[in-house]
């Protein structure tokens, strides 16, 4: 189990890329719907969310269709509690992170601040919800859009886009505007 040791010494609490974020969703889902697996997890030193994060990853209205890619048979072995699969789930959910940050971003996009605090990695996909009201809908969906269609081809190991610097960008380049930089307004 040597090669289970190297996936436990990412920081799978704070995700840094869509790979990782991927493993942390996947993870933290299959761990709820097989419950031996949970065990599992727990035994090599896996956290599973608690229940402010919870509250988090249950506002993502899809969230339950994460977990279709898992072929039949290795939901067998998850549901047997088996070590060797929950190693090919953590292998298989990295490899789609991509592809499940894309599925998930639209909601985190749009989740309220408070939530997103409460799950690492939700808060770089989260738009301050003053950009929200700020910005014309149409123009925010079209850039959202653009956003997802990109982290599908994303690499696992990309690191994870803080959406909000990403939005400012645009709207600099779009519109000439830029944000107040006065010490007491900048971002940090």
């Amino acid at each position: 189990m040597e090669n289970w040791n190297g996936f436990l010494s990412e920081d799978i609490a704070q995700p840094r890329t869509w790979g990782e974020l991927s493993q942390n969703i996947v993870m933290n889902k299959a761990a709820s719907k097989f419950p031996r697996m949970g065990k599992t997890l727990l035994k090599f030193g896996f956290k599973a969310a608690t229940a402010k994060a919870k509250l988090a990853m249950d506002a993502i209205q899809g969230l339950e269709d994460v977990l279709d890619f898992i072929p039949d048979e290795l939901e067998a072995q998850l549901s047997a509690g088996s070590e060797k699969a929950v190693q090919k789930l953590a292998d298989l959910a990295k490899q789609r992170g991509g592809v499940i940050g894309a599925f998930i971003a639209d909601d985190i996009m749009g989740m309220d601040d408070s939530l997103t605090t409460n799950l690492p990695g939700f808060e770089e996909l989260n738009l301050e919800d003053e950009y929200e009201n700020l910005i014309d809908k149409d123009r925010l969906k079209r850039w959202a859009k653009g956003i997802m269609g990109y982290a599908k081809t994303a690499s696992p190991d990309e690191p994870l886009p803080d959406l909000n610097k990403e939005l400012e960008l645009k709207m600099q380049q779009d519109t000439g505007a830029h944000p107040d930089i006065d010490p007491p307004d900048i971002r940090k």
